[in-house]
């Protein structure tokens, strides 16, 4: 198609009235507030009323098939100037006002139309040009449809250039989608509107069809003024791309609404204000290069900036990790939270946020900066941290240390040795908890200055409870830890100082586990399975794990447990082994030994039980249930008549050692009806000699009361014997290990025969254990033995057949022992 030459001056004038039409509104964007908004509204208002009436005035064929009316520029005017309005304020009450100039302006057009219509059908008007009145009542319907279709296709343009400005951030890609917006609203207003305005006819669609050209031509005509806007006007369109969203409730809610809700955003603002002036937490807006826009006083305060230069502070070297390194978020799209150090020495640990102000306006570059002083905490943490880990004694690392560390060292190869002090809590009941206080910090302060002279940078020792240390040693060869326990026990058995008059001694026993890094057992308890085992054999030894030690533990603990049960529910039985007269053969009393029989253990060795109820605490439990049924019984004989026969009980250390078994056994005599004259009590020299000043008087109310003393094991445990001037016993009670080897064995026979010399000359009754054959018999009572019990005899027997024996005894009655 070729421009028509004849119609070139008309096609001249077309485009100096699209300039001038175009011009003026850019001229506007230039003008202050708020005399721009004024002119804007004015311009508009004019475009409005000129419109309908140019639409009818003219149109000019451009090119063959593309014609433009008066009318369609006027209009492509006012949207291109409504746009470039919006555009320039980034105010939504533009388009709330626009929408209502267009209402005003259409309803003074269809007004004015009326009162021409009625003025023209008057018979007195002189209407010269013969104008049909009837032309403006149908113009009003026109008004109406489009004054319509310009306050949708307003929304509908701007709905798509608020979705594009969140949706596309390149500048240019968002001008080239607007272009394109606005060109298919103005072609769409041309096909819409005549459908509207005439119906849906077939003689219509030509006609609409044959107008799309003009169409297109004049809405890229009024294009390219704004894209001179977005060239020209840079910073403007740039500031409208990073306004706030627009709420398209504004258009519908009322003036007083806005007023308020402004009102309430505004004390919102100024209570933010207060808030974040007068916050103790550090708050500052910050741009993307990190200078800081906008600071509070305690943000200033904790990074020592000064108030007049805080808005030139660059803060990407004011804060550093734990290591040292500064600390920077690479990408802050998203909110960035991280523990950092600040200050000027980096003394002080905070909690720094970073939050985007606005996820609709990331490419805005402002960030709140919240930064959280933690120091105070932090130390609170590390202190509890330290009380958790760390004895408070002796300052040393604890369980939980070595249960960290061990776990730390499962693939390495190590040592783990465990020192248990011994008899500390004897020392705790003699001489008060600060004596043992002053031990255990001797101990520590002789094992750290060991182990920082002798030891690895990498070996650590731990205070694992009140009397008990352990280390670590990473070591393959045995041959190099041995060494380092001897000067752990020469540590120890140092004599300790506590004041002027008192020193004391303390041995260890010692517990090693050899790991190999291989992950597979568990250190610490091997460890203390080695000291509890070197315990039993003796105290201040030394054990090394070996298989097997572990499972007797446990089965330590499970046999604890059931002993607990079976205590509580009677299922204990107690036997009696008959002691004889030397002379005449005859039964003088019994001893009472417990025996326990199990389901899932069977037969339990009293050798292995009773060490276990000393252990758990359940010996006392277990004495006095043994001495209450050994009464019991000996009240049921007496009462059914048998030959009254003294019942020795065993008594353990547990139980004299806190003082409450004289209220116990008087208890026990009163409930079951005993005479204490047939009780005999039996304790171990070592029993004695252990707490002979607080024994002593315990045994002489015994023996006021009437009950008979007897000492066991005489001989096993000690080689001084000037206890016997002092001991109120009666008896003495020679071991069974003593006369093994007699009459054959020259000098077991010496050494029995001196026990034996030495109790009469103390005035003394002795009682041989373990009599086994005739030779034994004859032995002992040609030396002077009052009374055996052994298997010659009799071994122990249950209740019911000692009561046998008793009934088939033929023995006359005889005096009880005094």
């Amino acid at each position: 198609m070729m421009i028509n030459l004849d119609n070139m001056p008309m096609f001249v004038l077309l485009a100096f009235q699209i300039a001038a039409l175009s011009i003026l509104p850019l001229y506007f964007t230039t003008l202050p507030a708020p005399i721009r908004q004024i002119h804007f509204y004015v311009y508009l208002a004019m475009t409005l009323l000129i419109g309908g009436f140019m639409g009818s005035v003219y149109s000019v064929k451009v090119i063959e098939g593309v014609l433009v009316s008066g009318g369609s520029l006027c209009y492509g005017a006012f949207m291109m100037t409504a746009v470039m309005f919006v555009w320039v304020e980034r105010n939504a009450f533009i388009l709330r006002h626009l929408v209502r100039l267009v209402i005003l302006v259409n309803i003074f057009k269809i007004t004015l139309s009326f009162l021409t219509r009625s003025i023209l059908e008057q018979e007195d008007v002189i209407n010269a040009h013969s104008v049909p009145s009837g032309m403006f009542s149908s113009s009003i319907y026109v008004i109406i449809v489009g004054g319509t279709l310009i306050i949708v296709e307003l929304f509908l343009l701007f709905l798509f250039f608020e979705f594009i400005k969140t949706k596309v951030k390149h500048r240019l890609a968002t001008l080239g989608f607007y272009i394109l917006a606005f060109v298919f609203v103005l072609v769409l207003d041309g096909v819409i509107f005549l459908f509207l305005a005439f119906g849906f006819g077939a003689e219509i669609v030509p006609i609409i069809f044959g107008g799309i050209p003009g169409k297109v031509f004049m809405a890229v005509a009024f294009s390219i003024p704004l894209g001179l806007f977005m060239l020209w006007q840079r910073q403007a369109f740039a500031d409208y791309l990073q306004s706030d969203t627009f709420h398209w409730r504004l258009l519908t809610s009322s003036s007083a609404d806005l007023i308020k809700e402004m009102a309430a955003k505004d004390r919102d603002a100024q209570r933010g204000d207060i808030v974040f002036t007068n916050s103790t937490e550090g708050l500052a807006i910050v741009d993307n290069s990190g200078m800081v826009l906008k600071a509070n006083a305690a943000f200033e305060n904790m990074l020592g900036i000064e108030s007049q230069t805080a808005e030139a502070a660059d803060l990407k070297n004011m804060f550093w990790c734990a290591s040292g390194s500064p600390v920077w978020p690479q990408n802050t799209r998203d909110r960035w939270r991280q523990e950092v150090v600040f200050g000027q020495e980096k003394q002080h640990t905070g909690i720094l946020s970073i939050t985007p102000v606005d996820a609709d306006a990331l490419n805005s570059g402002v960030y709140v900066y919240s930064l959280v002083d933690i120091t105070e905490q932090k130390d609170t943490r590390d202190k509890l941290e330290y009380l958790v880990s760390h004895d408070q004694l002796t300052g040393l690392p604890n369980r939980y240390s070595l249960n960290q560390q061990l776990r730390n060292r499962m693939r390495r190869p190590y040592v783990l040795i465990i020192i248990d002090l011994d008899r500390f809590r004897d020392i705790n009941d003699s001489y008060g908890h600060e004596a043992g206080d002053t031990v255990l910090q001797v101990i520590a302060e002789r094992l750290c200055a060991f182990s920082k002279a002798k030891l690895g940078p990498n070996d650590a020792l731990f205070n694992l409870s009140v009397d008990a240390f352990a280390l670590i040693v990473h070591s393959k060869d045995r041959n190099s830890v041995d060494p380092i326990l001897r000067c752990i026990q020469d540590s120890i058995e140092q004599t300790i100082r506590i004041d002027e008059n008192l020193e004391l001694f303390i041995t260890a026993t010692i517990g090693l586990s050899y790991q190999c890094g291989n992950g597979g057992s568990n250190a610490f308890w091997e460890a203390n399975a080695a000291v509890y085992a070197a315990k039993r054999r003796r105290r201040g030894s030394i054990g090394i794990y070996e298989e097997g030690l572990i499972t007797e533990r446990q089965r330590n603990m499970e046999l604890g447990l059931k002993l607990k049960n079976a205590l509580a529910n009677n299922e204990l039985e107690i036997h009696y082994q008959p002691q004889f007269d030397t002379v005449n053969h005859r039964m003088r009393g019994v001893e009472a030994l417990v025996r326990w029989t199990d389901l899932n253990f069977g037969v339990v060795s009293p050798d292995e039980f009773i060490p276990v109820a000393e252990a758990t605490g359940l010996i006392e439990t277990l004495g006095e249930y043994v001495l209450e049924r050994a009464c019991r019984d000996g009240r049921q004989w007496l009462e059914e008549g048998y030959t009254p026969i003294i019942i020795s009980v065993n008594v353990s250390a547990s139980q004299l050692k806190f003082g409450r078994f004289a209220s116990v056994l008087t208890k026990i005599l009163e409930r079951t009806d005993f005479p204490a004259q047939q009780l005999e009590i039996e304790i171990t020299e070592s029993s004695y000699i252990e707490q002979e000043k607080e024994v002593t008087p315990f045994l002489l109310d015994l023996k006021g009361m009437g009950v008979s003393i007897a000492i066991d094991d005489f001989g096993t445990g000690y080689s001084s014997l000037s206890y016997l001037r002092d001991i109120p016993s009666d008896y003495i009670k020679i071991d069974r290990s003593f006369i093994v080897g007699v009459p054959y064995d020259t000098k077991q026979c010496n050494l029995v025969s001196a026990i034996i010399k030495l109790a009469k000359a103390m005035f003394f009754k002795v009682v041989v254990e373990g009599v086994e054959t005739k030779e034994q018999l004859d032995f002992v009572t040609a030396h002077g033995c009052d009374l055996v019990q052994g298997y010659y005899f009799s071994p122990a027997l249950p209740k019911a057949e000692l009561e046998v024996l008793l009934e088939r005894s033929q023995y006359p009655s005889h005096p009880t022992r005094k």
